[in-house]
């Protein structure tokens, strides 16, 4: 069975999906508001909603969140280097840059790198398996 990945499905999408479990319409609002108003990491976040449900959803759904391992910040220009872990083990990097104009972020758009610019070792070893 194909999990669902929740957080894609817009709001209409979200609320056909959480009827065709059984539950109530206004649950699919609540879930809503919990993924991307309070953008919490996991249905164990989610004080609102009812055990049985966060029980069908992580057997039929998987939740995509980043997990902060590690930041570096540069003591000369301010610039942070973000490595992240994805729901699936994998890492991705993130850089946020400070400049005069305004600031730049450069995210991953593949885990790993397969050109061994990352200074993460373990992340040069794995080429890209992930795609964003």
């Amino acid at each position: 069975m194909e999990l669902t990945d929740i957080k894609s499905l817009d709001l209409d999408e979200l609320t056909e999906y959480i009827v065709s479990l059984g539950e109530p319409k206004f649950r699919a609002k609540q879930l809503y508001e919990w993924m991307h108003v309070r953008l919490v990491s996991g249905y164990d976040e989610m004080t609102n909603i009812p055990a049985s449900l966060k029980a069908k959803l992580k057997e039929n759904t998987f939740y995509a969140s980043l997990y902060p391992e590690r930041v570096q910040v540069s003591k000369e220009d301010g610039t942070s280097k973000y490595l992240f872990r994805l729901y699936d083990g994998n890492y991705i990097e993130s850089v946020l840059m400070h400049y005069h104009h305004g600031d730049s972020v450069c995210i991953s758009s593949q885990a790993g790198c397969r050109m061994g610019y990352t200074e993460y070792s373990h992340l040069r070893e794995t080429g890209y398996p992930t795609l964003l």
